[in-house]
């Protein structure tokens, strides 16, 4: 573990990541166009925001990568083996939240997610964290549906008329 530990340098994990960036940025940029990235009569067509947060996510992800080509130093990524379970302790609950999106919806993961990270990484007090897992999901709500007029996924209780929408 060691071995492969030592082997995952820094200049690998920035090559790596920016060259995901940059092929996220390049499918939201064909999105956009597909969208239409211009400006329209009203305004904005739907592919306008999309089209140009991918382009900069994109210009970032190259400037990234030529960056790290310029790395000399061999230095491992993780310095202890600590780095790596304090990078699945947040990688993992934020996988399962992304992955249950389509059920609970935006809001519920939200305040599920923001609860239990704070109490259990976080360490803060259980009433703190009943406090942003309740305000949390609001602000977005409201921020997002009404502020911007965003309709975000919704959870499966939504649509059943369970929860008022």
């Amino acid at each position: 573990m060691t071995r492969l530990r030592e082997s995952i340098t820094l200049k690998s994990v920035e090559i790596g990541a920016s060259v995901v960036f940059l092929l996220l940025g390049i499918f939201v940029i064909r999105e956009g166009i597909r969208l239409g990235p211009g400006w329209g009569d009203t305004g904005p067509q739907p592919g306008f925001f999309p089209f140009s947060l991918a382009v900069l996510l994109s210009i970032g992800a190259v400037g990234v990568f030529l960056s790290a080509l310029k790395i000399r130093e061999t230095r491992p990524f993780f310095e202890a083996m600590e780095e790596v379970a304090d990078l699945l302790k947040v990688g993992i609950p934020a996988a399962v939240a992304i992955i249950v999106i389509p059920w609970l919806g935006l809001y519920i993961t939200s305040g599920v997610y923001v609860g239990l990270f704070s109490k259990w990484y976080g360490r803060f007090r259980w009433y703190e964290s009943l406090a942003a897992a309740v305000l949390v999901p609001l602000a977005l709500y409201f921020l997002l549906r009404y502020g911007f007029n965003i309709p975000m996924p919704m959870s499966l209780w939504y649509s059943k008329g369970l929860l008022p929408v």
